[in-house]
Parts: structure tokens; sequence; C-alpha cells
């Protein structure tokens, strides 16, 4: 049999396991959206058996025969040097994600599907209620499948490792401290610099402001941002997310909080920063496990990049605080767009991960990673989370939750098993500076792009240099090819620094 057809029928299986992981993300996304509270149980076995199906059709023998019949091989994934390159990059994938896979024994993933469907339901009420302890045996179920998995695929002694891995391919607990230990340190000193200049005025943001209305004001925002409404939708969950559910079918939700404004502009913006690289991938990885971004700490930076570079810009709110105002006159009557800048550059420390400020965010995650690292070592109980998170809140941030809702709740993350995850938000700050560099030098009008609402020139450079290669690059070979460099924190602590001594006098 040729080359073209034995790929032709590894083509067809990638396809057919992908058509079922977005069926599933259809049911996922109407559990976080739409599902009423009774139908949980019911949609996690539906879940359970799509991923089931997904998990069988994938690790058959026939995929392994393939792969090995084109060459690709554990020590040699991307197979026969005479194909295409394309064809290489996707075998490189293929064969990464069966050997992974394959190490799963099919009944763990059906259990471990179920649960986590059922465990969301449950982190759902829980976060309402203010009751992590009727949370906490899903935790702690979650947890165990976690421990599981990792273990399956060989890291004896370095759990957190495996996990870590899912999400940031080549990414140890090693690596990532070697970036965390310079952040936390001067990001800890900035925060103490700002906290003496003293805050701007923010009083005008301490009123109500109708999420009717809010959600208006989004759904205008994120068309002027080039949202093709045509190929998503927006809607609102308990935590904000993207999913990609087809080519053409990007959903992003948000969240409206009539007390804090800020929220759901920057939840929203943020999203829609995941959506654009889901709707650029190019059409000629469209069906295949290619069309992905490379890692989620590059999708981060993407969504971190529109949220935080462009999106608290002065060059952004002298273009869209006009229209914000045409939508609240009367709360926002005596407030300028320099007013507005400044409160949404507030760099303050406090309590919710989602709406911290850009300075004092990667501490959140920090907190997270150190928590994760010992919930997989055995030095810290599930059960004592609740406690240890206010405890570091304090020793890191300086502030303190007065409930779990506020505190150990607030993320969805652990409640799906996403347990490693948290690192790639900090992460995508840092390959989004370093990234940010090249773009400017690329597009030099890109203050002026930003002040005159034109963000085609942006959207076409991520295109072609980020969004259209989707997975064919590890995270390592795209910063190099795009920057010329490897991972540092120093372009991202500049650039906060720089920006922050010019807002607040420092």
């Amino acid at each position: 049999m040729s080359a073209n057809s034995l790929l032709e029928k590894l083509h067809t299986i990638d396809r057919e396991c992908r058509h079922l992981e977005r069926t599933s993300a259809i049911l996922q996304w109407d559990q976080e959206t739409y599902l009423p509270e009774a139908g949980v149980e019911e949609r996690s076995e539906q879940l359970a058996l799509i991923g089931t199906l997904s998990h069988e059709r994938f690790v058959s023998a026939e995929t392994e025969r393939l792969l090995n019949e084109l060459g690709s091989v554990s020590d040699n994934p991307m197979g026969d040097e005479k194909l295409l390159p394309l064809e290489r990059d996707f075998l490189k994938v293929m064969r990464r994600d069966y050997d992974r896979e394959k190490k799963l024994p099919t009944d763990f993933v059906a259990a471990a599907v179920k649960a986590e469907g059922l465990s969301i339901g449950a982190w759902v009420k829980a976060k309402q209620e203010n009751d992590f302890a009727a949370f906490l045996p899903h935790l702690e179920t979650m947890i165990d499948f976690a421990k599981q998995r990792s273990l399956f695929w060989g890291y004896e002694g370095k759990v957190y490792d495996g996990l870590l891995d899912i999400y940031e391919p080549g990414m140890g607990t090693t690596e990532i401290a070697a970036v965390f230990t310079p952040l936390r340190k001067r990001i800890s000193g900035l925060l103490q610099k700002i906290a003496a200049a003293g805050q701007p005025d923010c009083a005008f943001l301490d009123q109500d402001y109708k999420t009717e209305t809010q959600a208006l004001f989004s759904h205008e925002l994120m068309k002027s941002l080039g949202f093709d409404l045509c190929r998503g939708r927006l809607d609102v969950s308990a935590h904000p997310f993207t999913t990609s559910l087809g080519y053409n079918d990007v959903r992003i939700t948000t969240r409206y909080n009539a007390r804090n404004l800020l929220s759901g502009i920057f939840s929203t913006i943020h999203e829609c920063g995941h959506a654009f690289y889901d709707l650029a991938l190019s059409p000629g990885l469209r069906g295949s496990r290619l069309s992905d971004g490379a890692s989620m700490g590059i999708h981060e930076s993407q969504s971190r990049l529109w949220e935080n570079v462009i999106g608290r810009s002065r060059v952004f709110w002298e273009k869209f605080f006009p229209v914000l105002k045409g939508y609240f006159p009367e709360e926002l009557c005596n407030v300028s767009s320099d007013n507005f800048f400044r409160a949404a550059n507030l760099a303050k420390p406090s309590l919710i991960r989602v709406d911290a400020d850009e300075v004092s965010y990667s501490l959140h995650v920090i907190l997270r990673f150190e928590l994760e690292q010992g919930l997989f070592s055995g030095t810290i109980k599930a059960a004592d989370l609740p406690d240890l998170w206010r405890s570091k809140m304090k020793e890191i941030l300086g502030v303190e939750p007065q409930n779990d809702t506020e505190g150990v709740l607030q993320d969805v993350h652990w409640s799906m098993g996403s347990f490693g995850y948290f690192p790639s938000y900090a992460l995508g700050n840092l390959y989004g500076l370093q990234f940010l560099g090249r773009l400017k030098k690329d597009v030099t009008n890109f203050d002026d792009a930003i002040a005159a609402g034109n963000f085609t020139v942006i959207h076409d450079w991520l295109r072609d240099n980020i969004h259209s290669l989707g997975r064919r690059l590890d995270p390592p070979e795209l910063l190099k090819k795009i920057c010329g460099e490897n991972l540092s924190a120093e372009p991202f602590l500049d650039y906060l620094e720089g920006k922050y001594s010019e807002i607040y006098g420092i």
C-alpha cells in the first residue's frame, strides 16, 4: 500500500476521533451553560460513552499498524523522511498522542470522564452554596484519577510532571519553577512600590451596572475586535471559557456582575483571544489533531495579549470608552477615558484570579502551582486546601478570602481534573510579551491600528506567525522561529515595570 493510502486511512481515524471529541465538547458546553441541574448524572454517562468510543477508535491496532508502516515509531515519530513536511508533523503529533493514550485502559477512561461530569456539576453547586465539604469527595476522586493517569504514563516519582506535560510539552516542575522564581520576586517588589504610590480614583466603579447592558456592550466589543458571529457565539457560564466545536463553530462564555463592570469586559476580551486562535487555524489542518494550539501556554499568550496588552492600553480606551459611555451615560457621565484607563489598570492584590490585574495575576498562578505540587507529592491533603489557600493568599498576595466561594472553590479546573493547567496562564504572559516584541517590529503602526480600531493587521500577523501553524511546532520551536529566543521572564517583567511606573509615577 502506498504512503498516500496509508496516510489517508490514518487521517480518517483521526477525523473520526476529532468528531467524537467535539461531540463531547458540545455536551460539555451545554452542561456549563444550559443543562438543568438534574440532568448532570445522565450527561456524565453520555460523556463517558463518547469518551470510550473515541479512545477505543484511536488506540486500535489499526492506528498502530498505520503509524508503524509510515515509519512513525516512538524514537522517530515523524516517520519517513520522504513524506511532505506537513504529513511528518502530523505523524509526530499522532505518535505522541497515541503512545500516551494507549497506556490508559478503556475502563479507566470511561470512569474518569463520568467522574469529571459529576464533579463539575458538584463544583457549580458547591460554589453557589459555599460548601467545600460537599465538593471534597469529588475533588479527591479527580486527584486520584490524575495520579493514576500520570502513573500509567510512566511518571513514577514525578506524578505532577506528567500532568504538566499535558498542557506544556517538555515543561516540568523544575523548568517552570526556574521562570516563576524571578516572577514572584520582581512582581512582589513592583507591587510594594505601587502600594506606596497610592491608588487612582475608582469610585465610579462602585455602583450598579445592569448586566443586560453589559452584555450588549460585550457583543458590540467582540464584533469590533473581529469576532465572526457567523462562526461562533457568546454565552454566560459560571466560569468563562472557550471551546472549539468545529472549524466554523467556536463558542466563548463570559460572566457579568452588576457590581464589577470590568469583570465581564475583560473576560470577554480574554476569551475572544482564545477564539481568534481557533478561528485562524489553517484550513489545511481542518479535521486534524494538528488543528489545535501549540500548547495551553501558547493559547494563553493570545488571550492575555488581547486582554492586557491591547485591552488595557490607553489607546484602546481612548477609542472604546466613548462607546462604553454610550451604554452607561449616567454612571460614567463624569468619567474621562484617562480615568477609565487608570481604573482598568488598577494594580492591587485581590481575591479572584480571573479578575486580577496584570501585575498581581501571576502570583495567583504561582499559589496554585505550589498547592498542586503539594497535592501530588503527598505533602498536602485535599481536605486541608481551604485553610492552606487562605494562608497562602495572605503570604503571597496579602489578602485573605472570607469564604471558600471566593477562595478554593473559585476556579473550575480542579473539578475537571485539569491539574497542571494553571501554570499555562503565567507562561502565557511570558510567551505573549516575547511575541509582542517581534510583532511590534513587523507591525510598526501597532498602536495607531488599535487607536483606529483596525485590528486586521494584528490578526494577520498572529495568523501568519502563530495561529495557522496549529500544533506543527512545539512551544520552544515556535518561540525560536518567531523571536530567535528561549523562554524568558525578562520581557514580561520589563513591560510591567515600564507600564506601571508610568501609570503610578514610580
